[in-house]
């Protein structure tokens, strides 16, 4: 069967386009304002990813065979590359955010970490990643829920560079729920 450049071309026109992957807004959220971002800060995700979604197998042996069975859906930790301003905002967020989590840089702890100072479930937060038509209308949404960093990663400095400090913040979450 003959493929038809003009027939891929009319089908893509007829389906609005194609999503494109520069399109999209992500919004991070923690319990306060110490460890959400800003509006002005979520601009600076250069870039994120829409979540994936895993179930893995579950071996079964039964007469001498294995067979495989729908295991349990598990959520691989999800990266956000961001885009460092010169008064580290994000990035002193973040850590504050790990701080609060595991106490001092020292390991000790005090009242002012924990429960006491900001309630049950101070240590989590939610993110959402919104996909965009490219008139700027929302197509899907994707929320990660229970979210927490894991890691805040190392910003290169080199004097042979003239780009601009991009660095990766890791995060765990419980799931991710599909809002279309």
């Amino acid at each position: 069967m003959a493929f038809a450049v003009t027939d891929f071309k009319s089908n893509m026109a007829a389906q609005s386009g194609s999503a494109r992957p520069s399109l999209y807004t992500v919004d991070i959220n923690g319990k306060n304002l110490t460890t959400s971002f800003t509006k002005n800060e979520n601009i600076l995700c250069k870039a994120a990813s829409i979540p994936a979604s895993t179930i893995a197998p579950l071996p079964i042996n039964y007469a001498g065979r294995a067979y495989k069975w729908n295991g349990f859906r598990t959520f691989d930790n999800w990266t956000v590359t961001v885009i460092n301003d010169e008064d580290f905002g994000i990035r002193n967020r973040m850590s504050q955010w790990m701080r609060l989590i595991s106490g001092q840089f020292d390991g000790t702890r005090n009242i002012s970490y924990g429960d006491q100072l900001l309630g049950t479930n101070w240590f989590d937060g939610d993110a959402t990643v919104t996909q965009l038509s490219t008139s700027g209308k929302a197509l899907a949404k994707y929320k990660f829920h229970y979210l927490w960093p894991t890691e805040l990663a190392g910003i290169p400095v080199d004097w042979s560079s003239d780009a601009v400090q991009e660095y990766t913040v890791t995060f765990a979450y419980d799931y991710w729920t599909h809002i279309s």
